[in-house]
């Protein structure tokens, strides 16, 4: 009698990839169908055309699409498989997600070329080039919005809808935020966009698939219930980002409200529940899972604060993908020790603590990006020459006359790749006439840090002409 032997383990579930990825777009289809209600809706208060309103639903098929397409001819011609090999192989791949959740976290108003392009980037160097489904070391989807968004940010317009932009602007709620410089009032951070209900239940600004908030929730809910994910990496995910913002808002004195507007603005429910939980990007080890969305939740509110980019949740999964292999490896290690597993969680709770207290302490400090390079009086006005450090240093002659802010001359802006959107604003313009109250004036979705950059020039002329010259 011969025996076989084999490396276990050889319990075999009842489930399987297909119907995993069956429950996935179960979970999707809500929250799908409720990004084109919400700009088919705004038909009956605008006066736009069928196909203007249906953008989301073109963005998603033609993304859709692409990858399909873009998956079908790498398996035909590079990994050269015949018909019958095809077939089985496209049944397999789910080559419909890198598209589609592409189309779900890219801004609203990014060109249909764009998304296809998008599309293809995902699927190719974020999915195939690794080996395809199974194999990929970051988040497809995730590598195809970073690249469009970074590459051709200029094409991109924002996240809101023809309503939107003409009744509360272009900017986010966490770019209105960066207005306020990450502190405000209730009013001025979240009033502007209704209540708190507005954010739970999707009618504010954002991407399509991050604005309801209750159908992610609930999603997050049957994915737990059915197996699909693990609840560690978003629970701590987000109670990490909870605990840092309600640091924040201790020390500034601003109310339990604060963290959770961090927790409903952005895409941080819907990376932490369908991006940071991508079983192939994730660790799988269960305090891996606990480590890693603790650093997940640290690295985002870095990005959020410290940094010119609003958002943040796109940028900390794919870094963070970098550092699975790292996370399980630390989980294996701990597994059967509670001793290594306290020293690990008192590490990582000591670096939340103090990337709340870090993060205030510079939110505290006096702002030295905008300066005073010189002051020229001109008869009976004063011209102020100006500097303003964006993504890289702009300089300006600001001129005053009996407190009025009357013109603004950029003198160099070449460092500031995304300047055309300054321009096609007419921003300077809405400075100037609106200078009596600019916290007011929302910074422009893209290029926020450089935005905010020229209204603090003006705000500083102001307070120096006041300081010195008005009498």
């Amino acid at each position: 009698m011969k025996f076989k032997v084999d490396n276990g383990p050889h319990v075999k579930d009842s489930d399987n990839t297909s119907r995993i990825m069956n429950r996935l777009m179960i979970a999707l289809i809500p929250i799908i169908c409720f990004s084109v209600y919400k700009n088919v809706s705004i038909i009956y208060r605008m006066d736009i055309s069928i196909l203007e309103a249906l953008k989301p639903l073109f963005m998603i098929l033609i993304a859709i699409f692409t990858s399909v397409i873009t998956e079908f001819l790498y398996s035909l011609f590079i990994l050269k498989k015949n018909k019958k090999d095809l077939k089985e192989y496209m049944k397999h791949s789910y080559a419909i997600f890198p598209g589609l959740f592409l189309a779900l976290v890219i801004p609203l108003n990014t060109p249909l070329l764009l998304v296809s392009l998008g599309a293809f980037i995902a699927t190719l160097i974020g999915k195939m080039i690794f080996g395809g489904f199974g194999h990929n070391i970051f988040n497809p989807a995730l590598t195809g919005a970073l690249l469009v968004t970074t590459a051709y940010g200029s094409f991109i317009s924002g996240t809101s809808n023809l309503f939107e932009l003409d009744t509360i602007g272009s900017a986010t709620p966490l770019a209105n935020l960066a207005n306020f410089n990450y502190v405000g009032t209730f009013e001025q951070i979240v009033g502007k966009f209704g209540s708190i209900f507005n954010y739970i239940f999707g009618t504010i600004p954002g991407t399509l698939g991050e604005t309801n908030k209750f159908l992610i929730l609930i999603a997050f809910i049957f994915l737990v219930a059915t197996k699909v994910i693990k609840w560690r990496i978003p629970v701590f995910y987000i109670s990490t980002v909870f605990v840092i913002t309600y640091i924040v808002s201790l020390t500034n004195d601003i109310g339990i409200w604060y963290p959770l507007f961090h927790i409903l603005s952005g895409g941080l429910l819907f990376g932490a529940v369908f991006m940071a939980t991508d079983p192939v990007t994730s660790p799988i080890t269960p305090m891996g899972q606990v480590l890693y969305g603790i650093g997940l939740g640290i690295l985002t509110t870095i990005l959020r604060f410290l940094t010119p980019y609003p958002e943040g949740v796109l940028t900390s999964i794919l870094f963070m993908n970098m550092t699975v292999s790292l996370f399980d490896k630390i989980g294996l290690k701990i597994r059967n020790s509670f001793n290594k597993k306290l020293i690990y969680i008192t590490i990582f709770i000591l670096l939340v603590i103090s990337t709340g207290f870090i993060i205030n302490k510079n939110l505290n400090k006096d702002d030295s990006s905008v300066k005073i390079l010189n002051v020229i009086k001109s008869e009976d006005s004063y011209v102020y020459e100006m500097s303003s450090k964006a993504w890289g240093v702009i300089t300006a002659n600001v001129t005053i006359k009996d407190g009025v802010v009357i013109s603004v001359d950029i003198v160099n802006s070449s460092s500031e790749t995304k300047w055309s959107h300054i321009v096609s604003n007419d921003y300077i313009n809405k400075i100037i006439n609106g200078q009596d109250n600019l916290d007011s004036l929302d910074a422009i979705s893209g290029v926020t840090i450089t935005s905010d950059g020229l209204k603090e020039m003006v705000k500083k002329v102001i307070e120096d002409y006041g300081d010195k010259y008005e009498r």
